[in-house]
C-alpha cells in the first residue's frame, strides 16, 4: 500500500510543480480579468463600469503584443510604443470613472510609477 501513497505524492509534486512553472513563463502579467478585479475591488467600480473595462483591458493587450513585435530588439522603439498603448489605455480607463474613483487612479498610477506595488522600475542609465 506505500507504493500508491508515495506515487500519488510524487504525482502532486509534479503538478504543483508544473504550475508554477508555467505561472513564471507568463510573467507577472495579470490577466485582462485579473486586472479589471483589481481596479473593482481598489476604486469600488460598479458592475457596470467593470464590464466596460475588460474589452479595454483586452484591446490593450493585443496593441501591446503587436508594438512588440513590431518594435523587435528596438529597445527604445519598443519603450515608445509601450508607453503610447498605456497612455490611450489610461484615457479610456479615466473615460469610465467618477471623479473620486480618477483621484484614486491616479494615485495608483503615481504608485506604479515610483515601484509600488509589486512593480520595480529599473535604475536609468544615462
Amino acid at each position: 500500500m506505500k507504493l500508491p501513497a508515495a506515487v500519488l505524492s510524487l504525482a502532486v509534486l509534479l503538478l504543483a510543480f508544473s504550475l508554477s512553472v508555467s505561472h513564471a513563463q507568463q510573467g507577472m502579467r495579470m490577466t485582462p480579468e485579473q486586472r479589471v478585479a483589481r481596479l473593482k475591488d481598489s476604486l469600488a467600480l460598479s458592475d457596470a463600469q467593470a464590464a466596460k473595462l475588460l474589452p479595454v483591458f483586452q484591446e490593450s493587450d493585443k496593441k501591446r503584443e503587436a508594438a512588440f513585435a513590431a518594435a523587435g530588439d528596438d529597445r527604445d522603439a519598443r519603450r515608445a510604443a509601450m508607453r503610447s498603448v498605456m497612455d490611450t489605455t489610461d484615457v479610456k480607463i479615466e473615460s469610465l470613472l467618477t471623479d473620486s474613483q480618477k483621484a484614486k487612479y491616479e494615485d495608483m498610477k503615481k504608485q506604479r510609477m515610483q515601484g509600488g506595488q509589486g512593480y520595480q522600475r529599473r535604475p536609468q542609465t544615462n
